[in-house]
């Protein structure tokens, strides 16, 4: 790949590792519709990469709000309906490319992309993370207690 929207480095690990690998791919399959689109490919192809890029978003949403519910994270909804607004923003903006004729209507998919990778990584999934690993410390440590020495 030479040409790249994201480059992944370890600023964007949360220390959950099956969300940090699907934030990888996410990133590889961002990458991967950018060089698409920077090479005006066959719109077929692009097209496919926005339908993997969708899916792979909705599947991942749906495993962070798993890992979210099961460890009692008190923002849950707050977060979800992040997940969803940055679902509704990209579909939008996906439906708005597949209805361009042209095939050149990349910057308003990648802004979301981007803003996506950049601003919940970074901040919403970093902030649950935290959380996460925080009561699972503790419950460890509650544990120990209980079953002593």
């Amino acid at each position: 790949m030479t040409d790249t929207l994201l480059k992944w480095d370890d600023s964007f690990l949360i220390g959950i590792d099956e969300l940090d690998y699907e934030h990888k791919v996410l990133i590889d399959d961002i990458n991967r519709l950018h060089e698409e689109l920077t090479r005006h490919d066959e719109k077929s192809e692009i097209e496919r990469c926005l339908g993997d890029i969708h899916a792979r978003m909705r599947a991942h949403f749906a495993l962070e709000e798993h890992v979210m519910k099961e460890h009692g994270y008190e923002f849950f909804d707050e977060h979800k309906r992040e997940h969803e607004a940055l679902l509704d923003s990209y579909t939008e903006d996906m439906v708005q490319f597949l209805n361009d004729t042209g095939a050149s209507a990349s910057t308003p998919v990648e802004d979301s992309l981007k803003h996506w990778v950049v601003d919940h990584i970074l901040n919403s999934d970093k902030k649950m993370s935290l959380m996460v690993q925080e009561k699972k410390s503790f419950l460890a440590k509650l544990r120990n207690r209980i079953s002593g020495p």
